[in-house]
């Protein structure tokens, strides 16, 4: 048809095609650089039961301290990929109580959700990939029982090896311990967080993803440092949930496990027994599963190099509410 145009009309047509394919190509551009920023956040009462009704303009979203327009908003259940990370270096009687539990931690998880597991000691090791094969998570399950724990813990908790420790082994008093030398202990805690972020990055963005940590929180001579493995965490949208055994009511305070639940917008339990072991791995993933998703795009200016960490915090118009979130994001140029 432009053959059939005079010269100049040619030109002024292939002009404006031009025009009109440089401003698509903007567009384009313009729309890519809208990035959403999407926040799960679980809400509890003051009795620590789940918050499930509450509403759009119930929420008010701050990133590094300047108010979000929240334009998107659900509650809908989505289903899980989980990563059961098990610390073998705990006590024998704790590490027996947990074995016992794993047909509660099974019963927690729905036909949707798909699992693997890590153990970690002195190494980091993959057991199971991720599956939702029931039969096969129990035989990795069994598997795992028949391992035995590499070395204990120091003691304190209710499920901790009484009696003094050196260096996480029992000391008999009047003999001197094997380990009096003065041998480095080893427990790479971080190295296996890091390990599982990383892996869970290979998961779909319609799954939530989920580390589930058993562990007493103690990490030795682990390659990557707490904030480097809290880095992926964030980077790769995971959310931490711990059970915490061997510890003691001090080192509950400031302890590595509710760090971890603290920064990824998990929750950390400390269980006084078996029963409540079970009861915490329901817990875990009922909040995972029906926490509230709140997206918006970001406001703030873009870095020109490099990326950078913007603080997120929710609030919610109820009173006696707790809102667990994670505590930010990194933005990129």
């Amino acid at each position: 048809m432009l053959r059939r145009m005079p010269l100049p009309a040619r030109i002024a047509a292939l002009a404006c095609l031009v025009l009109t394919a440089h401003g698509y190509a903007q567009d384009i551009r313009l729309r890519t650089r809208v990035e959403l920023v999407v926040v799960p956040a679980s809400v509890r009462d003051k009795d620590g039961k789940l918050v499930g009704d509450l509403k759009q303009s119930d929420f008010t979203l701050t990133e590094a301290g300047k108010k979000q327009t929240i334009t998107q908003f659900s509650i809908d259940p989505i289903p899980l990929s989980a990563i059961v990370l098990m610390d073998t270096g705990i006590s024998e009687g704790a590490l027996q109580r947990v074995k016992d539990s794993f047909p509660a931690l099974l019963g927690a998880l729905s036909e949707d959700d798909e699992v693997a597991l890590y153990r970690f000691d002195k190494h980091v090791e993959r057991m199971l990939d991720f599956t939702k094969d029931r039969l096969q998570m129990q035989q990795t399950f069994e598997k795992l029982q028949s391992a035995t724990s590499s070395t204990s813990s120091i003691g304190g908790g209710p499920f901790s090896t009484p009696g003094p420790v050196i260096n996480g082994a029992p000391v008999i008093p009047g003999v001197q311990s094997a380990l009096s030398s003065g041998a480095t202990p080893t427990k790479l805690l971080h190295d296996a967080m890091f390990e599982a972020a990383q892996y869970l990055s290979t998961r779909p963005i319609d799954r939530r993803r989920i580390v589930l940590l058993v562990s007493d929180g103690r990490n030795e001579n682990s390659l990557n440092s707490y904030d480097e493995a809290v880095g992926k965490l964030l980077l790769n949208e995971v959310l931490v949930f711990t059970v915490g055994v061997d510890t003691s009511l001090f080192q509950r305070v400031r302890s590595t496990l509710s760090n971890y639940a603290k920064a990824t917008g998990g929750e950390s339990w400390f269980p006084e027994s078996q029963s409540a072991i079970e009861l915490y791995y329901s817990l875990s993933s009922e909040a995972a599963r029906n926490q509230y998703v709140l997206g918006y795009a970001s406001t703030n200016k873009r870095p020109v190099t490099g990326t950078l960490f913007r603080e997120i915090k929710v609030q919610v118009a109820r009173s006696g509410t707790d809102v667990r979130h994670r505590k930010g994001y990194y933005q990129v140029p």
